[in-house]
């Protein structure tokens, strides 16, 4: 079963080359054109390719046209189209800002049509005298809908009409013309067939029977009749009109409409026997169900029939419109039930509002119960929004109706393309109308799924600050549910920049924070709380007692908040001084005696978190606190895996800090955190799941360059990356292969044997030479590297190439899986990637690092003071110490044969597709 109709790939193939040629020449017609001096006037004029070059007559109005759909289009660009430059027969020049003169250039041209649409600085007299005689002596269609016909005594001028002895075609709606008027169109225009008076002053169209005979057209859409008796007579009037072919005497629904007598001629076979197009929308005449069904019966001519906003008390009527459009298959029907009436309503009225709104009111009733592919309707919903953009009722209708067309598994079977115009449409009507809470929470709730999320592509830093304007606007205990949900996935696809951008309003932190306090915390933790809270803690709901509320809006709260602060230091700083450690705090004590479940899931979010401010230089002392610390030291042997990670990982960034620090804030020596943190990382069992996701390996980088950095810290951040790499070896190994340094600390721990690197002082040195130019060259240049690159995928595919050929990739040493005898605490075994490669394999390329290791010994000269100088004896590795090396090195190696075995995969596919798949999978939000 196909997902969606033919018609829908029929109306959404691709454009043809012209049309985009016309589009890319109106993007850049400031490159395309230049201003030119001629007789002290200056005109722009076009850069064409060579001399006595010009633009033929279809893509010229093309080009035309599009300035003005894109309010472009003015007296300066109105003279590029000149007679010596383009060639014109039917322009169209609507809504645009341009004045008597620069029309003029239209006198050189030999029109056949003329559309000149709501212009305000001209009138039909200033338009009539911008044109050649030819012109106006072979003019067959002028369209002036919405320009004024008054001159400036304002009295019409329409009798300079009848200049136009060839026209056949007019479209005066929307004007001032009047009764008065009609009866000199009708006198003086002696070829004219078809006519469009609507939304005009006319409430009397007798004059038009002197013209029977030849008029074939005639549109009246919704003309200023108030009186029963001049509805009456227009009908009456219709009914003599027998050449016509099209007929629209669609109206506004009006309550309480009567049947007028005349009803039964007008539906008659004698009446209008060649009428081909009636529209009937609104029920100005008050037909029934019988009369519609005569009408279509005795007329077998008719290919269109409008039976829109019939307001009909009897729901059978309604019912029995749509069973007429089954009896009658050649018929184009307008109507309220069924969705193919009402596509066709959508389609074929762009410009009447209200027939529009009230098709978007029975498209929602009609699919809020039923979850049902409809390509063909949501394109239409998106195409009237696009039009009505500054309606605000019909913005609020559209938004009601793409929720409901994009809900459930819907949206997994939309086009994408279509799903992305639904959720731009939606941000677009976000922008809109601001103050709007209800057309808000319709734009929410399409925004809020999981599959809109990840598979739409849309700008997420523009959807992301939107809800926070409106979480920060409004008291809603719904948008709130849904608004920290929608951040919590799109803050893990945001780069480091955009959330910079985001954390720059200081309420949007605190906005979420105050979330977690209502949630959590009660009146009596009021006076432990800072002057940072204090300031907005008075404005929330706090109870008096009771346990913490875990639901949903905790949990994603939590969740926006930890990825909001991932490599963000903008954010964590924002966290910090917000108050956001002692909230977190309080938080974790309160939860201390809840449910394990809810307990872990509250532990892992809140330390996620925590982990993050840790990276960030200027927020790590801040975690230096008693309490905090022995919460930490006691997470570190948790027996839930993610707790453990993620309390090892903020030790581990901790204890980068002097000894002094350490001294100044806290009682506990750094020795025993770091010499704990080796330990239970040895004791890790490496779960089967992806614990977390991460943007970049920037982090383990700057901690292992790090000058107070440890074997131990090396230990966390070696397992951390070989844990993720075992899990998304093809997604990672990019990311790692991304950040060179790291890279090269890795060979360098293979290189060493065990007791070297136990050794930390004299480790310290012997990476002194090679990791001082990789650590400066990376402190200098990540930042730029970090924030063009990708989240999770390299830039393109440049990085990944040069590394088989400038990088000397070590691959592992042969060994079995490492199980320590000697060490009871140390049990766990690490999955190997991959076999070990022969060892002959490895001693040929570690000969390169063997000679690295001797250039740094004899370039490292030093005087012997100057050597000595802070390095204290070594007497020699402790059995923890040997099984932490043993088992980074193992790990390290691990991780290069990844590298090494993964590259030519990534070479041999594109990269560049793989670099722009849109963001990262469900399952690596932490959410």
């Amino acid at each position: 079963m196909a997902l969606y109709s033919d018609s829908y790939i029929k109306k959404d193939a691709l454009s043809s080359l012209e049309d985009l040629c016309v589009r890319c020449v109106c993007k850049n017609l400031n490159v395309l054109t230049y201003l030119s001096s001629e007789n002290c006037e200056v005109k722009r004029k076009w850069r064409f390719p060579y001399p006595d070059f010009r633009l033929v007559a279809r893509p010229s109005q093309k080009i035309l046209l599009q300035l003005c759909k894109r309010n472009a289009l003015d007296d300066d660009r109105m003279s590029l189209f000149n007679a010596e430059s383009v060639d014109l027969m039917s322009p169209v020049i609507k809504e645009a800002n341009v004045s008597p003169s620069s029309l003029k250039v239209l006198k050189d041209f030999r029109l056949y049509s003329l559309s000149a649409m709501n212009l305000t600085k001209v009138n039909l007299n200033t338009i009539i005298s911008c044109l050649g005689e030819w012109t106006v002596q072979n003019l067959m269609c002028l369209n002036i809908s919405g320009t004024s016909i008054l001159c400036e005594t304002h009295l019409p001028i329409l009798v300079a009409l009848g200049r136009f002895k060839n026209l056949s075609v007019l479209n005066a709606s929307r004007t001032e013309l009047s009764t008065q008027c009609l009866q000199i169109i009708a006198d003086d225009l002696l070829n004219l067939r078809y006519l469009n008076i609507s939304r005009t002053r006319v409430t009397d169209i007798t004059p038009l029977l002197n013209i029977r005979d030849r008029l074939n057209g005639l549109i009246m859409h919704r003309l200023q009749l108030e009186r029963t008796e001049d509805i009456a007579k227009l009908l009456c009037t219709v009914v003599e009109l027998n050449q016509l072919r099209i007929l629209d005497v669609s109206d506004k629904p009006r309550n309480s409409v009567g049947r007028y007598e005349v009803v039964d001629k007008f539906c008659s076979p004698e009446a209008l026997p060649f009428l081909e197009h009636i529209d009937l929308s609104g029920n100005q005449f008050g037909l029934k169900l019988s009369d519609a069904r005569a009408l279509l019966e005795s007329h077998p001519r008719l290919t269109f029939a409008g039976f829109a906003s019939w307001l009909s008390s009897h729901e059978h009527e309604l019912e029995g419109i749509y069973r007429l459009s089954h009896q009658y298959p050649h018929i184009t029907m307008l109507g309220d039930r069924g969705d193919q009436l009402l596509l066709n309503t959508l389609t074929r009225n762009k410009d009447r509002a209200f027939y529009l709104q009230h098709a978007l009111h029975s498209i929602f009733e009609a699919t809020n119960n039923r979850e049902s592919v409809k390509p063909d309707l949501l394109q239409a919903v998106l195409r009237v929004m696009r039009l009505h953009l500054r309606r605000m009722e019909m913005i609020l209708a559209g938004t009601a109706v793409i929720y409901n067309l994009t809900r459930g598994e819907q949206s997994n079977q939309l086009p994408i393309d279509l799903l992305n115009r639904a959720v731009r449409m939606t941000l677009t009507a976000m922008e809109k109308f601001p103050d709007n809470r209800q057309l808000q929470k319709n734009c929410f709730l399409t925004l809020c799924s999981d599959t809109v999320l990840y598979r739409a592509t849309f700008n997420c830093i523009q959807c992301c600050e939107l809800v926070f304007n409106n979480l920060l606007s409004f008291d809603d205990i719904h948008m709130k549910r849904m608004g920290v949900a929608i951040i919590s996935i799109l803050a893990a696809e945001i780069s480091t920049s955009g959330l910079s951008d985001l954390a720059k309003d200081p309420r949007r932190i605190e906005c979420f924070l105050s979330y977690v306090a209502e949630k959590c915390l009660l009146v009596s933790d009021v006076p432990d709380l800072g002057s940072a809270l204090r300031s907005y803690m008075p404005q929330l709901r706090l109870r008096t007692e009771g346990a913490p509320i875990f639901d949903t809006t905790l949990r994603f709260t939590l969740s926006a908040l930890w990825n909001l602060t991932d490599e963000c230091p903008e954010a964590c700083l924002r966290f910090v001084r917000q108050g956001g450690l002692i909230i977190y705090e309080k938080v974790l004590k309160r939860f201390a005696d809840q449910s394990e479940e809810t307990k872990n899931h509250v532990y892992t979010k809140c330390l996620g978190l925590l982990n993050n401010v840790a990276e960030v230089e200027q927020t790590r002392e801040s975690l230096l606190k008693e309490s905090l610390m022995n919460f930490f030291f006691k997470m570190l042997r948790h027996p839930c895996i993610q707790i453990s990670y993620f309390a090892a990982g903020i030790i581990a960034h901790l204890s980068c800090l002097k000894d002094e620090i350490w001294l100044r804030n806290i009682q506990s020596s750094r020795e025993s955190y770091v010499k704990l943190l080796g330990q239970a990382v040895c004791n890790w069992q490496p779960p089967h799941s992806e614990m977390v996701a991460y943007r970049s390996f920037e982090p383990f980088g700057l901690l292992v360059l790090h000058p107070e950095s440890r074997l131990e810290i090396h230990l966390w951040a070696v397992w951390a990356i070989h844990h993720i790499l075992t899990r998304k070896e093809m997604r990672y190994v990019p990311v790692l292969c991304e950040c060179q340094p790291l890279l090269s600390f890795l060979r360098l721990v293979v290189s060493f044997d065990e007791g070297v690197l136990c050794a930390h002082n004299l480790q310290r040195q012997l990476f002194d030479q090679e990791t001082r130019s990789i650590n400066n060259d990376y402190r200098d240049n990540n930042n730029d590297n970090v924030e063009n690159n990708n989240n999770y995928c390299v830039k393109n595919s440049d990085p990944i190439r040069s590394l088989t050929t400038s990088c000397n990739v070590i691959r592992p040493q042969p060994s079995s899986i490492y199980s320590p005898s000697t060490d009871s605490d140390i049990s766990s075994e690490v999955p190997a990637l991959c076999e070990a490669p022969a060892g002959d394999c490895f001693m040929s390329e570690s000969v390169q690092i063997q000679s690295l290791r001797q250039s740094s010994t004899v370039t490292h000269v030093e005087p012997v003071g100057q050597s000595a100088e802070g390095i204290a004896a070594f007497v020699g590795p402790d059995e923890s110490q040997l099984a932490c090396a043993r088992l980074i090195r193992k790990m390290a190696s691990e991780i290069l044969a990844s590298v090494d075995r993964t590259l030519p995969t990534l070479q041999s596919t594109s990269v560049h597709n793989y670099n722009n798949n849109r963001h990262c999978d469900p399952s690596e939000s932490h959410s």
